[in-house]
């Protein structure tokens, strides 16, 4: 979930989509837009597989995996009235202990987030760039196509930087997804196989008290979101379908992509908002490289 400052004058729909994103892993090419993804329509679930199982496993695995890259795409533009757009393209590194991200958003409208953000960990120290100059950062919606023209330069990291390295580290949702307890009744807990790839999908509870207990995190970042308060706050439960592939004897995610449609009664204003987002991430692995390029002046 992102943080988007707009002022909203009319009832809104938010819409993300995702393009351009792809992954090949041990053979495998996958698209952002792979039609087996949340689709099980006419599938046959492989027999004795648990899809919070395999996602666990997938997980954990990814908490000691020593190389990988993550790519993220996130968009979302105000429909009816255009107030505001936003694409955000962000790139991690995890190498032998480093940590390399970076993540640029262009906003138009009213959104106003603009920027060009880099950090580094060396393994001891960490760097990082926030650069906001909007008109350094260009972005051409055909192509997907960021360009930052100065980046400018690292400097020490001043926030907490345990806090920075287990948000980039350990981090694939704000959701608590740790047990079967946070799933929603109606959860479908099958596993499909296409072509040698594990599709699932997790189907998180979002009922009214779960939100305001065990998921209060992720409630929060919502009513942030929609400059709204916990009452009349609705969302309907999220859904996060993976692609998941056993490389090296080990499950390991691909793609996953999050799905949310929520509404609140905006804070200030009597009306409201009606979201709908979407985030996606693909993964490869063993070839992650930190290069010169990236880290510009600390090269």
């Amino acid at each position: 979930m992102k943080k988007v400052s707009v002022i909203i004058l009319v009832v809104l729909v938010l819409t993300l989509t995702v393009v351009g994103a792809s992954g090949c892993v041990g053979g495998i090419q996958l698209k952002a837009s792979d039609e087996n993804l949340g689709n099980y329509e006419g599938k046959t679930p492989v027999e004795g597989m648990s899809a919070f199982d395999l996602v666990t496993q997938s997980y954990n695995n990814m908490l000691v995996e020593e190389n990988y890259t993550r790519e993220e795409d996130f968009a979302f533009q105000t429909l009816h009235v255009k107030l505001a757009t936003r694409n955000t393209h962000l790139v991690r590194k995890i190498v032998d202990g480093k940590v390399y991200n970076q993540e640029v958003i262009y906003g138009t409208g009213m959104d106003k987030g603009t920027c060009a953000k880099r950090f580094y960990y060396d393994g001891s120290d960490a760097y990082a760039i926030n650069n906001t100059a909007g008109n350094n950062i260009s972005y051409k919606k055909d192509s997907n196509e960021y360009t930052v023209k100065n980046w400018g330069e690292f400097t020490a990291f001043e926030g907490n930087l345990q806090n920075e390295l287990s948000v980039l580290k350990n981090k694939i949702t704000t959701y608590d997804i740790s047990s079967r307890d946070m799933l929603s009744p109606t959860h479908d807990d099958s596993v499909y196989m296409v072509d040698g790839v594990y599709y699932c999908t997790l189907k998180i509870d979002c009922a009214l008290d779960k939100m305001k207990t065990v998921q209060r995190a992720a409630l929060e970042e919502f009513l942030d979101t929609l400059g709204a308060t916990d009452e009349g706050f609705e969302i309907d439960d999220t859904t996060i379908d993976f692609a998941i592939a056993k490389i090296d004897g080990k499950y390991k995610f691909l793609i996953w992509k999050r799905n949310e449609k929520y509404s609140g009664k905006h804070a200030t204003m009597s009306v409201r908002v009606s979201c709908e987002q979407t985030c996606i991430s693909y993964y490869t692995y063993g070839n992650a490289v930190i290069t010169n390029d990236d880290l510009l002046n600390l090269a």
